[in-house]
């Protein structure tokens, strides 16, 4: 997935993501979007939570988990549901991975476009070095040196 896209392709990908989300909210009373992180993607107050800003954060859709929603051609606006605060939510189609229904009867899985965006050399310098306990495995059991509590 190392090739770059030319911006028609982009563009024809954005169109496909935001026509199958508008078939899914269509057809499917309730389906999840798994979106990746991404610069421009926005979750009210909430943001991102710990294991989220790596792997994403699944999203609900359907009648009860969305108050509003308009869908534009670079991102998905929503009003979603997380659980008793109303959120407002701007997605990037470029970070939409998955879209599965409920019973995963039906799951697409996309390519999302990860932005590259250049650290400043003072980003690197204020970042903390993070040391990854000590792993030994014998045969099929791993056994983990947690050391200490790390403060995230």
């Amino acid at each position: 997935m190392s090739e770059k896209l030319t911006e028609e392709e982009i563009t024809t990908l954005r169109e496909f993501k935001r026509d199958l989300f508008n078939l899914y909210w269509e057809r499917f009373g309730v389906f999840y979007i798994h979106v990746m992180p991404h610069p421009k993607l926005e979750i009210g107050k909430r943001g991102l939570l710990n294991a989220e800003k790596e792997s994403g954060i699944v999203l609900v859709f359907g009648d009860k988990a969305v108050k509003v929603l308009d869908s534009k051609p670079d991102y998905l606006f929503a009003e979603l549901q997380f659980g008793s605060a109303w959120e407002p939510t701007m997605i990037p189609w470029d970070a939409v991975f998955r879209i599965y229904d409920k019973f995963q009867n039906s799951a697409t899985q996309l390519r999302f476009l990860q932005v590259e965006t250049s650290a400043t050399p003072e980003e690197n310098v204020s970042k903390p070095k993070v040391t990854k306990p000590e792993v030994s495995g014998d045969g099929n059991v791993i056994r983990v040196d947690f050391g200490g509590k790390r403060s995230e």
